[in-house]
């Protein structure tokens, strides 16, 4: 009898709508927010690694997210979503990262070119650096306007166009045309970063 009560529970959990097991979670149970966690971490975390590039910085950022929707009331009645607040947060934390990443390796560059006596060689993450596509493409997004990169980078990850209208709040009709404009930009910003090199 213990068995199937579990059971009906568990199966309660797993298809309660995301906002019913927001509430539960902050009611105090555990399992309505691990079943949020389950349900959306992989998605959160694909996110993250499309743009930060690296596992670590990738499962910190998701984490990041998830913490923070633990402590955050959601209002539905503002249209808020717990799937679209999670990847509208990994993706500004995502980019706080790569943001932080070049003002690093800027300062980096400016302590080499200071320190250019014979013999001391350029910026030894240099040659990397240039080699890495996937880098260049990080760091041209950084230009694209905010909607329209985001656009892109949902889109990379999987997510469908109403998920992507959800996470950066307009009509699903709009998102192939923020993608599309997006492309367009990033083709733009590397081109002429490839020009200048």
């Amino acid at each position: 009898m213990e068995s199937h009560r579990l059971a009906a529970t568990t199966a309660a959990i797993h298809s309660a709508p995301d906002e019913a097991l927001l509430e539960a979670s902050f009611a105090g149970d555990e399992q309505a927010f691990e079943q949020l966690f389950l349900r959306y971490y992989p998605r959160v975390y694909r996110v993250a690694i499309r743009v930060v590039g690296d596992h670590e910085d990738a499962e910190e950022v998701a984490m990041d997210a998830f913490t923070q929707l633990h402590r955050r009331k959601l209002d539905p009645a503002r249209g808020d979503n717990v799937g679209g607040w999670l990847y509208r947060t990994a993706t500004n934390a995502s980019f706080n990262v790569v943001r932080s990443r070049n003002r690093q390796r800027s300062w980096w560059q400016r302590l080499v070119a200071r320190d250019s006596r014979p013999g001391v060689s350029e910026d030894p993450a240099g040659p990397t650096l240039r080699n890495e596509t996937a880098e260049e493409v990080r760091q041209a997004l950084t230009g694209v306007p905010e909607r329209q990169r985001d656009a892109v980078i949902l889109r990379a990850s999987g997510l469908s166009y109403a998920e992507i209208a959800d996470a950066i709040g307009v009509q699903p009709s709009s998102v192939g045309t923020l993608i599309a404009r997006g492309e367009r930009k990033l083709r733009e910003i590397m081109m002429t970063e490839s020009e200048a090199t």
